[in-house]
Parts: structure tokens; sequence; C-alpha cells
């Protein structure tokens, strides 16, 4: 790990909490999200979740992030709805995307609260860390240790996460979406250290976008039955229903060659080979 890759999202989360407009973006509501989430895989690979002053970090980044997930979420479930339209006045869909709109107001709204209210901590608390990391690097990344010490916690934490996806419960409904979750905290984690294998990133972000694709599917579909009339709007329901069921089996799929990545090295590469080999011997 770099000190600048390290030090460069919490700047961008800094900056993205200062700079948020009174009417997020699409983008502007994506990249603080994002932020977040790098900020927080940091601390896990650098171990520092247990000072007092990263705790509260953490604690401000985990309200702020859901926040802004709940905005993301409704603009995601908006593009999606847009896609059922068989034609521009499809009632059905006119109103779900009014709900949409309704609802991601109201998101928005919180998340703009939310960052008002821990905006000034966060950033001080963002500070503060930013001088922490750089006095970490210093001292595990002297010629004594020759970086020992600066690998060892990021090395730990990828293996932690290679293992806690081999030895998943079997696969549902119910454990897709904290599946997804551990995959992309072991993406953030590869992506700090450096010669990240391509290969073992790329599946796992098959997995993680096509899981996340149904779990908005799945989160759309709800919405709708509870917006829509179950007689009257029953095209656009069952038009629904049938692409989230569609998308769980891909998601499935992606998520089951996901859990045959070996933990038994934190060495990414050993990981992505073996799953390359499997892949064309397939």
């Amino acid at each position: 790990m770099a000190l600048g890759t390290v030090q460069k999202p919490v700047r961008r989360l800094g900056r993205a909490l200062q700079s948020l407009p009174a009417d997020p973006s699409i983008e502007a509501v994506h990249d603080l999200r994002t932020s977040t989430r790098r900020v927080e895989a940091i601390i896990a690979a650098l171990s520092l979740d247990q000072q007092k002053p990263t705790r509260r970090l953490l604690k401000i980044i985990k309200a702020v992030r859901k926040a802004a997930g709940a905005v993301r979420d409704m603009d995601v479930l908006a593009g999606n709805a847009i896609t059922l339209a068989r034609n521009p006045r499809d009632d059905s869909v006119l109103r779900l995307l009014q709900h949409l709109h309704y609802l991601r107001i109201h998101c928005a709204h919180r998340l703009l609260d939310t960052v008002a209210a821990n905006r000034k901590d966060a950033r001080r608390c963002l500070k503060r860390f930013s001088r922490q990391i750089e006095r970490w690097f210093n001292k595990e990344n002297s010629p004594q240790t020759n970086g020992t010490a600066l690998r060892q916690p990021h090395r730990q934490a990828v293996a932690k996460l290679l293992n806690d996806l081999q030895h998943w419960p079997q696969l549902d409904a119910g454990n897709l979406h904290a599946f997804r979750i551990k995959i992309k905290e072991l993406r953030y984690l590869l992506q700090l250290g450096k010669n990240a294998d391509a290969g073992l990133l790329d599946a796992l972000d098959t997995a993680r976008q096509q899981i996340g694709d149904w779990h908005d599917w799945l989160e759309l579909a709800k919405i709708a039955e509870k917006t829509l009339d179950p007689k009257n709007d029953q095209a656009a329901l069952k038009k629904i229903a049938g692409i989230q069921n569609r998308k769980f089996s891909e998601a499935l799929r992606a998520a089951e060659e996901v859990k045959t990545l070996s933990p038994r090295s934190a060495k990414p590469p050993t990981a992505s080979t073996r799953l390359a080999a499997r892949s064309r011997s397939a």
C-alpha cells in the first residue's frame, strides 16, 4: 500500500461532505457513498478500528453511507422502472415513478440533514485520521520493519474476507445481499494493495454487479406491490416479478462462483489463478 493511495479516499470524502449540494445529483450521491465505503476499507486494512477516534469516525461514516444509500436506491429503482414502460404514457409506470420521486425527495432531505449534523465533526475526524495514517506509515514502513508490519494487517484482512466468502452458508434470497457487501469490502481492500490481480477483481466485480442488480429489482418489486393495484396493474407487476426472478438466478450463479475462491493464501493472484483454471476446464 502507498500512502497516497490510502489518503486519497480520505480527502475525497472530506470534499464530498463539504460540497454536497442542496439538491444532490446522482453523481454526487454516488461519490459520497463510494468514498465512505473506501474509508471503511482503509480502516479495516490498517486494523485501526479499535482506537476511540477511529470508532467515532466509523459511526459518522456509517450514518452518512446509509443515508446516501437510500437516495442512491431511489435513483437506481427509477432507472429500472423507466425500462418497463411500453409507451411514454404507461399509467402504471408513471404512478410508480411518481412514488419513487417522492421517496427520493424524502431520502435526499434525510441525507442533507445527516450530513449537516455531522459535517463539522466528520471533517475534523477525517483530518485527524489522515494525520494518523501518515504517522502509522512512517513508523511501520521504516527501514527497520521493511514494510512487513504495514502489509500484515492488510493481508490478514484479505485472508479473513476470502475465508468468510468460502465458508458462507448456503446462498439464498435472505443472505445474498449480505454476501455482496462482503464482496465489496474485499474489492476495496484488494484495490488498496499494490499490483492487485485484475482477474480476481473482475470476478468479484461481476458478482457484485449481478447481485446488486437483482437486489434493486427485488426492492422495486416490493415498492410496486405496495404502490400499484394488483388487478389494474397486473401486467407491470408480473413483468417486474419476472425480471427479478431472472436476475436472482444470474446473481446466484455469480455468487456461487465467488465461493470457490480459496482463502488459503492472502495473496489474490493465487486464488485468481485457481479460478481461471477452473473456468477454462469447465
